[in-house]
């Protein structure tokens, strides 16, 4: 239902689709980036995934408080990233659709430089951006990729292996997503799937200038749910190679996978009693040579026996 629905309005350009979940204290500064944008003709549809805080009537004060159109839709019950996105897209009028997480932030050309390169290429299914990674201090961590072009005509392949799309840089019209473009059983790389399906019937454009900020923290969700990548992300990727096959060569294939295997084996580092798995999936990244180098490096520097030694280094150039 939605619990906050504005007077009837010309359509906007650009429909914005927020999901949030327990998000209250992070709102303000997504919802002040979307505020600042140089594109006026937007909507704002926020998503509280049924939040136990206060997320709603946050979200509802600060968009009223910027002058925003905006609705704001509660789930009734806790749904998921996908689900809650869907019921965004279903409510959307604009022409195009754009994506933003509670806890990033856009700068304020974002919106503009987007909706300007897919006028401007009618073939472009999907419209990403340079991105900056911060942590949650603001310091910028690195760029989402590096050496892309703007225009991809096989933009689909390469995302099999490298997601340089992020959510919150995504703009796609409206009229390619219909009101359920997000696979609802994935809890993690609903996203990326679509974003494939997408480039498979058309082009991916990039804007080069950096609109993002992605925020990593360890509240986020994907930092929450790393071990959720074998259960969602691998047998989706696996369904794309297996269906592009006969498109792909064998060596774009082990890149695909191996690139998978070094996204589990990474993430999987960091959580505490999972080293023999993370090493599994870093050797067979390696040995599908997907950044052999990297992988064995990563799984040498994140060993029981090396993580101590690195902390007492650091304790003692500290002291």
């Amino acid at each position: 239902m939605s619990d906050d629905q504005a007077p009837p309005r010309a359509a906007p350009t650009v429909s914005i689709v927020i999901p949030a979940y327990n998000a209250s204290g992070l709102l303000e500064a997504a919802i002040g980036s979307i505020a600042a944008q140089t594109l006026r003709e937007i909507e704002v549809i926020l998503v509280d995934d049924a939040s136990s805080d206060d997320t709603a009537a946050q979200a509802r004060m600060l968009l009223t408080r910027h002058g925003l159109a905006h609705d704001v839709i509660r789930l009734a019950a806790n749904a998921g990233p996908a689900a809650a996105r869907n019921r965004g897209v279903a409510a959307a009028r604009g022409t195009y659709v754009a994506f933003l997480d509670a806890d990033d932030e856009w700068l304020p050309d974002k919106l503009r430089l987007q909706v300007a390169l897919m006028e401007a290429n009618p073939k472009v299914t999907l419209c990403g951006c340079q991105a900056d990674w911060v942590d949650g201090s603001g310091a910028v961590i690195g760029p989402l990729y590096q050496d892309l072009p703007e225009l991809l005509p096989d933009g689909w392949k390469l995302l099999l292996w490298n997601c340089y799309v992020a959510t919150p840089c995504a703009m796609v019209r409206r009229r390619d997503l219909g009101t359920q473009p997000f696979d609802p059983r994935l809890r993690i790389g609903e996203d990326r799937d679509l974003w494939i399906k997408l480039a498979s019937n058309g082009i991916v454009g990039l804007v080069p200038e950096k609109l993002v900020n992605i925020r990593v923290s360890p509240a986020s969700y994907m930092s929450r749910h790393t071990a959720l990548l074998t259960q969602y992300t691998k047998p989706m990727l696996e369904k794309h190679v297996d269906a592009f096959a006969d498109t792909l060569s064998l060596r774009e294939r082990m890149r695909a996978i191996g690139s998978l295997h070094s996204q589990i084996g990474k993430g999987l580092s960091g959580a505490a009693g999972h080293y023999l798995k993370s090493g599994r999936h870093l050797l067979m990244a390696a040995l599908l040579g997907f950044r052999p180098m990297d992988s064995l490096r990563h799984l040498l520097f994140t060993s029981p026996l090396v993580s101590p030694l690195k902390r007492y280094v650091k304790r003692v150039l500290a002291g």
